[in-house]
């Protein structure tokens, strides 16, 4: 078993945990809407920012 390997089935045992706050999209930061929006900027109809076109 590689140290990979034995990460991957760690990390996976855990995947029932992830994102089941039902404010996980909501900003956790004052600041992160405008932080996401200088980086990658306006979000799409959903709400995701994605980058798409983005330089």
């Amino acid at each position: 078993m590689t140290p990979e390997a034995r990460t991957d089935a760690v990390e996976a045992s855990h995947m029932n945990r992830v994102d089941v706050n039902p404010g996980v999209d909501r900003a956790t930061e004052p600041d992160e809407d405008q932080v996401l929006r200088e980086l990658y900027g306006e979000p799409g109809e959903d709400g995701i920012h994605r980058g798409e076109g983005a330089s």
